[in-house]
């Protein structure tokens, strides 16, 4: 953790010195706690947002969960130790389902399968949880550590991590020059269930056709059995 993502008293702030450039990367230390993704963090986001990051997903062939984590590292760490660290190793924001022990099995099969005993056909279906008109869920695998120094940077604004978390996703989509724009631009109607859901409580949900999926760690499934 950074030397300024500490919890620090009042009467600190006086004391504290500006820090050197090499200062502040050696205060990184041990980075590979960075790279096991064992925390989950939900938020939902405008659709036009949600478009963006689906478009961006297919011209760098990358997954959305590991565009938002080089997001959330450059915010937390700045862009020259996201850079930096990301090309070293990249498998800090790579996915990694293995470490996803409650994910179901599902989502790691093809979307049809034939049963050979009886000649039946899988088919799986999908749902997301309803948030309300506009709104896009999300949900992403992090480092506990960069899932954490989120958290004191929200507290540090007065915002709820979801919020904090969703205003970032908004800015490094489409800029912060946005701002005014986005009454209109990025209208959304979100339920009592969206902050619900971010919150972790039970929410109602929707099913969805596989085209309509967007990413798979919010999407709940069930394989049936068809004739």
């Amino acid at each position: 953790m950074l030397p300024y993502l500490r919890h620090h008293s009042d009467h600190d702030t006086n004391k504290r010195r500006p820090m050197e450039f090499n200062q502040i990367i050696e205060a990184m230390g041990d980075v590979s706690d960075l790279a096991v993704h064992d925390v989950a963090i939900k938020f939902w986001i405008p659709q036009p947002v949600a478009d963006a990051l689906h478009e961006i997903k297919a011209i760098r062939g990358e997954s959305v969960s590991e565009i938002l984590r080089v997001f959330f590292l450059g915010h937390c760490y700045g862009f020259y130790f996201q850079q930096a660290i990301v090309a070293q190793h990249p498998e800090l924001v790579r996915d990694s389902f293995n470490l996803r022990a409650d994910i179901p099995a599902s989502l790691r099969r093809s979307n049809n399968q034939e049963d050979e005993s009886n000649q039946k056909k899988r088919i799986t279906v999908y749902y997301v949880p309803e948030l309300g008109k506009n709104t896009a869920p999300m949900k992403v695998w992090l480092p506990k550590r960069l899932r954490n120094d989120l958290e004191i940077l929200a507290k540090h604004a007065n915002l709820k991590l979801s919020n904090y978390i969703r205003e970032i996703v908004i800015s490094r989509v489409f800029g912060h020059g946005t701002l005014p724009m986005r009454p209109k631009m990025l209208e959304a109607l979100p339920t009592e269930a969206a902050e619900d859901w971010a919150d972790g409580k039970d929410v109602p949900w929707r099913e969805v056709s596989p085209e309509e999926r967007f990413d798979e760690d919010v999407i709940r499934s069930e394989t049936r059995e068809v004739l």
